[in-house]
């Protein structure tokens, strides 16, 4: 066989074309021994062995038709392709680069960089390669989808749907885009905009389509019929073939076990929730994410966080303060910092505790911007602890340039995504879990306010083992209840060693007396802030229904009225619940719920034992009463 010869090339083709890809790589192998100077051979046999999994010999083909010809753009882009599957995403983006570098047109080496910037978490350079791929080529469906993808996570949303549109226009049965456009809209509230899209899909990909029913079933749940979407979705089980399936699979179990939880079905509830976390597990495994590095890292801060490692913080006039002590500033409100008159607020708690209805709430009040999970304090602790953690035991020696410095940063990672006027008075942080970082917050801003959102410890357990979150190291513990109560013991044993050594300006507020008299709760946490009073904070249900999207799990709940299902919710799960309930035990009284054999309590103890609003008198917890959350 000699290579020269036309039909020669034309066979191996053909052997490609029919993925008979062992077959290719003998006979590429037996003409490189004769020809060892042809680029083509060496490329179908890099080809042949990428079909096959031999990514070394992959590799290795295609670096040597590179070394034959250096500006081949699609061995460039195959190289690549091979060094991502082997984890090596820097060789794979040099690849791409270099790809495009020789056919700046070459969309698909675009999109493969796009994804490589994706997953290195550079998300705007994904966008802009994302970007050049479908202007290169509008009817690069997959392109589309990645664009919208991230379009969403960045708060672009007014271009996701334009973008799922455009894949859709190029082909009406492309599943990608029916799933994503309907889960955006779904998520962000759009509801007569997805029944539309319902229609389209049903049209496009049948009645019986899994992915169709499975959207009637989210259709029936929304329009208040429970039984029926319970009907539905446990008629239409998603096989978890790929990891888009297995998301779809997931989410269904995770609404039945929300729907089955309103029916008052705790044993169904509990089923589903099971079988929606044990297909997490099996995602995070596949993606790499471990729920010890978050446990790790809570850990790390327990032992940089004591009082001895806090004396030797900078104490000149813009350095944070250790208690000198027990008690001392209570009821003293901190005075700004020198150098700063901006003064940060952050709210707080563990997942599920009610910091979105908060969210909602305050998003109402005209000075008021509320920065919905914001990662500018993790960028902030980033650059100053690293991203291991490993220069976090070096906050003592931080000056007051490179305190302004962090300062500095925090805000304009902050105002990216807090658009504040100029008649806004206010902005405030709200992330859940940035209750971790209080101590590096305080050590940067010691002004800093932080209201802190209380639940009931099994109630936030118990909904955050039913609730399908982001997968995160830190949403990793919610796989089952001991995980769950663990990670809460863990979080707020922290919290309590931040309390016992920093003069922390706290307000607490607990959920069920918030839902109990919502205006009462607003207004301590509007006085809190700083800022006059405005009604607007009552509407958080229509302030929900304005917002273009709400990224945390409660995006279906906030724009319902308050209801009264989820409060003491935990008691229905008594008998589940027992096994870890003697780990949550000590906060339950310790939050003033009482004890585990209580249903309510009307204490009112406080965990914080600083700053003068941990001790203003309010309402007693009630027996049942709650809201989203």
């Amino acid at each position: 066989m000699r290579v020269s010869d036309g039909s020669t090339m034309r066979s191996l083709f053909d052997l490609y074309r029919a993925g008979r890809f062992e077959l290719l790589a003998v006979r590429t192998r037996d003409l490189l021994r004769a020809h060892p100077d042809q680029v083509a051979l060496h490329s179908l046999l890099g080809a042949a062995c990428l079909e096959l999994g031999n990514l070394g010999g992959a590799i290795e083909s295609y670096q040597a038709a590179l070394a034959l010809r250096p500006d081949f753009a699609k061995a460039h882009n195959s190289l690549g392709i091979a060094y991502l599957r082997s984890g090596r995403a820097g060789d794979a983006a040099g690849s791409f680069s270099r790809a495009i570098d020789c056919d700046p047109k070459f969309a698909e080496a675009r999109f493969n960089l796009g994804v490589v910037r994706e997953n290195q978490r550079r998300v705007n350079e994904a966008v802009e390669q994302y970007e050049q791929a479908v202007k290169l080529e509008p009817g690069y469906r997959k392109a589309q989808c990645a664009l919208a993808k991230v379009l969403w996570e960045i708060g672009d949303y007014g271009r996701v749907v334009q973008h799922y549109e455009m894949a859709l226009a190029d082909d009406a049965g492309y599943l990608p885009a029916h799933r994503g456009v309907m889960q955006f809209l779904e998520q962000s509230n759009q509801h007569e905009a997805l029944r539309t899209a319902l229609a389209r899909a049903r049209a496009a990909l049948g009645t019986g389509h899994p992915l169709v029913r499975f959207q009637e079933g989210v259709m029936a749940d929304i329009d208040g019929d429970a039984a029926g979407a319970r009907a539905l979705l446990e008629g239409c089980p998603i096989e978890p073939a790929d990891a888009e399936a297995l998301h779809d699979e997931r989410m269904r179990l995770s609404r039945l076990a929300a729907i089955c939880d309103r029916l008052d079905d705790v044993g169904a509830a509990l089923s589903y929730a099971a079988g929606a976390n044990r297909l997490s597990q099996q995602s995070c495994a596949g993606k790499g994410i471990d729920k010890t590095r978050f446990l790790a890292f809570i850990e790390h801060r327990k032992q940089i966080f004591t009082e001895p490692n806090i004396k030797r913080w900078s104490r000149d006039e813009k350095g944070s303060k250790v208690r000198q002590r027990r008690g001392q500033g209570a009821g003293a409100a901190p005075q700004h910092e020198p150098g700063s008159t901006r003064q940060p607020t952050f709210v707080i708690g563990f997942p599920r505790s009610g910091t979105t209805l908060i969210d909602m709430a305050l998003r109402g009040h005209p000075a008021i911007e509320v920065a919905e999970e914001s990662d500018a304090v993790p960028r902030m602790v980033n650059a100053l602890s690293g991203a291991s953690d490993e220069r976090l035991s070096s906050l003592a020696e931080l000056s007051s340039t490179e305190i302004e410095a962090a300062r500095s940063r925090y805000f304009d990672a902050l105002e990216q995504q807090a658009h504040a006027s100029d008649t806004t008075a206010c902005v405030v942080d709200r992330f859940a879990l940035n209750l971790v970082y209080v101590g590096e917050i305080h050590r940067v801003f010691p002004n800093a306010k932080f209201i802190l959102m209380l639940r009931h410890p099994a109630d936030c357990v118990l909904s955050c083992y039913l609730r399908a979150f982001v997968e995160t190291s830190a949403n990793a513990s919610f796989h089952t209840l001991e995980e769950a109560s663990h990670l809460y013991d863990q979080v707020f044993g922290l919290w309590a060693q931040f309390t016992e050594h920093l003069d922390l300006n706290v307000i607490e507020i607990k959920y069920e007396e918030l839902v109990a008299d919502i205006e009462s709760g607003c207004r301590r946490i509007v006085e809190f802030i700083g800022v006059p009073w405005h009604p607007g904070v009552l509407d958080h249900q229509g302030t929900a229904r304005s917002r273009p999207y709400i990224r945390t799990a409660s995006y279906n709940q906030v724009v319902r009225p308050l209801y009264t299902a989820a409060s003491g919710r935990w008691q229905r799960y008594r008998e589940h619940l027992a096994p870890v309930l003697p780990l949550l035990k000590p906060w339950i009284e310790r939050l003033g719920y009482g004890s585990t054999t209580e249903v309510g309590s009307t204490a009112r103890v406080s965990l914080t034992k600083t700053g003068k609003s941990s001790k203003d008198s309010g309402q007693s917890a009630p027996t049942a009463g709650s809201a989203p959350n």
